[in-house]
């Protein structure tokens, strides 16, 4: 089989035109086989540089998929498992691994510091994500110490302050429920959140005269007497009112 023709194309590879077809071939493969010295190939040798190029392909696919970010072994095994065998995908995490593009440690380091920087989520939201990316309990724990509780109460403090400005129309009741339920949505603990609740005040007396008057002014087309004041009683338990 004659070789007729190389062309250079950029970011490590090279086209090969082989008795009228055309082939695709990583870098790595012409200097590893001293191809480009080369005026003709055996179809077995052709054969060989085209099963040793996936590795190449999928290796330059994940440098590539990890250079915009820190990936888990996890992703990267994801990322490959459409196109390439699992013979192809072991070889190159093996590799990745040994060059340090894998290391568990500093990718969970890094995830939890940009969880504590950028994001209001909790210990076990955290926790929950790393296990679903692959990353075993033990570099979890080992790192999530970083996650201090007065910087997981400065969370916290911050989410409860934003939901009594955005909540001025609910009970004190309503609104420590929806504070609750939206931290531990985020992944904190109950305990803590109960704790940073009990430093902040509520008083919901104004919300309340409003409220009345309107469950009032509504039930008494309908109801009067005794029986309009449990209707509006009743009205103002269900919005969480205690009285």
């Amino acid at each position: 089989m004659k070789i007729e023709k190389y062309k250079y194309l950029g970011n490590g590879k090279y086209k090969i035109s082989i008795d009228n077809s055309e082939h695709i071939i990583y870098e790595d493969i012409i200097l590893k086989y001293s191809i480009l010295g080369k005026e003709s190939i055996t179809q077995k040798e052709l054969d060989t540089y085209i099963k040793d190029n996936e590795f190449y392909e999928a290796y330059y696919k994940s440098v590539s998929y990890i250079k915009t970010r820190l990936r888990s072994e996890k992703e990267i095994r994801k990322h490959l498992s459409k196109d390439y065998s699992n013979k192809t995908i072991e070889s190159v995490i093996e590799r990745l691994i040994k060059e340090g593009y894998i290391d568990e440690n500093i990718y969970t380091d890094a995830y939890i510091t940009d969880q504590i920087n950028l994001k209001i989520n909790g210990p076990i939201k955290i926790e929950n994500d790393l296990i679903k990316l692959g990353i075993s309990k033990d570099i979890i724990e080992k790192h999530l110490i970083n996650f201090t509780k007065d910087e997981q109460y400065k969370k916290i403090k911050k989410v409860i302050e934003k939901e009594i400005k955005l909540n001025k129309n609910k009970s004190e009741v309503m609104l420590k429920n929806k504070i609750l339920k939206a931290l531990i949505d985020k992944g904190f603990y109950k305990e803590d959140i109960l704790n940073c609740i009990e430093d902040f005040s509520f008083d919901d007396s104004k919300i309340y005269e409003i409220e009345y008057r309107k469950a009032y002014d509504k039930l008494s087309k309908k109801y009067s007497g005794k029986e309009l004041e449990y209707k509006v009683k009743e009205k103002m338990y269900q919005k969480g009112f205690k009285s």
